[in-house]
């Protein structure tokens, strides 16, 4: 997820929020980790250099951690963190908001409310529980179904629930016609964005969505927090859940974000949608453009690299979503780990048998042949035309193509040719 994706979502919301919100929302160890691991490295590692700071620090002190040609960086992500209501400057002093350092304390070393990352479900036995796989099934065919309605291709699936298709509608990315529902030019964009952004995408819908009903943002912001920090395959427990955060369960289960049983609505589990949204394992971020050692100051403090403000930046705090020892990536189908080859030639070869990953093609692809698990095509000058009419933008295509290039690609630097992305582009 890039920066600008996180600012268009989550950032920007918690920026806009009043100081008072933004204690309440600090107030909660889970949300505290949650933003901590959506943040950039060089945020991450300013965090973890005042943690333990009770008194604040010099800003020109802070500003010797870094070297003067990165200096601009360092600045341009402590603002940042000001305008997050994370860091408080006073008179050149900077300390960490003292909530948000309590509390990141207590997500990091146990203490506190720990019920707020969910109360484990005790009840029933280990046959009873859904395995990483099913879960991962359910969730894929949630989301495809919505993202089938999207492109027009929902004849043979279950139509999405009326809050999906209110979600859609409030987001512009569908709009009534006189033949139903149809995507719009921002919907075309959102089908080509990775899956991650397009879940905070529909989340921050939701937040909006639930200032509209008069509901409480901050219990929401927190429910949604608490449920980026559960573990994947692990059962939670319902039954501790207030009205508003069990309405959003039933609302979030239609977008494949949680899984729970009808039947036994006591338990809950998170889906890999959700689950991996902060834990950066399905990520596709690219690597950092600088190596750290090479921003370090003196001393050897590097905090300032090349990564974005966004989801993809990895964290190895205990508790990231992993079963066992699987990883989302390993959960995944081999063609949503990558499945497209391109070649000088703007030819294209995409190893699928999904309807859906033939569609999203289609978008700006001119398909020629189409096989049992193998489609073949081109970028063709009409069909690229085709596409930037519909508002996406080029941009946008190549980050698709890069994102889901065959694994035998991704060793290529740059992933695709560079022929190609200047055709694109022209």
């Amino acid at each position: 997820m890039s920066e600008e994706d996180f600012k268009s979502t989550i950032a920007e919301y918690l920026e806009a929020l009043p100081p008072q919100f933004c204690r309440r929302v600090f107030s909660n160890p889970a949300a505290c980790l949650a933003i901590f691991r959506l943040l950039s490295t060089v945020g991450k590692q300013l965090i973890m250099s005042m943690l333990y700071l009770e008194a604040p620090i010099r800003l020109h002190d802070v500003h010797q951690w870094a070297k003067h040609s990165h200096l601009r960086t360092l600045k341009s992500k402590v603002h940042q963190l000001r305008k997050l209501h994370i860091l408080a400057e006073e008179k050149g002093m900077v300390s960490l908001n003292p909530i948000f350092r309590e509390q990141l304390r207590n997500a990091l070393t146990g203490g506190g409310d720990f019920s707020s990352f969910g109360v484990p479900y005790r009840g029933g036995n280990s046959d009873d529980r859904i395995g990483a796989g099913r879960l991962a099934r359910y969730a894929d065919e949630r989301w495809e179904t919505i993202l089938h309605f999207m492109v027009g291709r929902a004849a043979d699936v279950r139509p999405p629930s009326d809050s999906v298709r209110g979600i859609l509608k409030m987001s512009r990315l569908m709009e009534e016609g006189a033949d139903g529902m149809r995507i719009t030019n921002r919907g075309f964009q959102f089908l080509l964005q990775d899956s991650a952004s397009q879940v905070w995408t529909v989340l921050l819908q939701y937040l909006r969505l639930a200032e509209i009903q008069d509901m409480d943002v901050v219990e929401v912001l927190n429910f949604l927090f608490q449920l980026v920090s559960l573990q994947l395959g692990k059962p939670y427990s319902a039954e501790r859940l207030t009205g508003n955060q069990r309405k959003m369960l039933n609302e979030l289960r239609d977008f494949g974000l949680v899984y729970q049983d009808e039947k036994d609505a006591k338990r809950f589990y998170p889906t890999h949608l959700i689950a991996s949204l902060t834990s950066g394992s399905g990520s596709s971020e690219p690597a950092a453009p600088s190596d750290s050692r090479e921003a370090a100051g003196h001393g050897g403090r590097a905090i300032v690299g090349g990564d974005a403000l966004g989801a993809g930046a990895r964290s190895k705090i205990p508790g990231s979503s992993v079963v066992g020892k699987q990883r989302f990536s390993e959960l995944l189908a081999p063609s949503e780990k990558g499945y497209i080859v391109v070649e000088t030639n703007c030819r294209v070869y995409a190893y699928t048998d999904s309807p859906l990953h033939i569609a999203i093609l289609n978008l700006f692809v001119h398909l020629v042949s189409r096989f049992s698990n193998f489609v073949t095509g081109v970028l063709t000058r009409t069909s690229v035309r085709r596409a930037l009419s519909h508002g996406i933008t080029a941009d946008q295509m190549i980050a698709f193509l890069t994102t889901h290039a065959h694994p035998q690609m991704q060793g290529n630097v740059p992933v695709l040719p560079i022929t190609v992305t200047d055709q694109i582009r022209l």
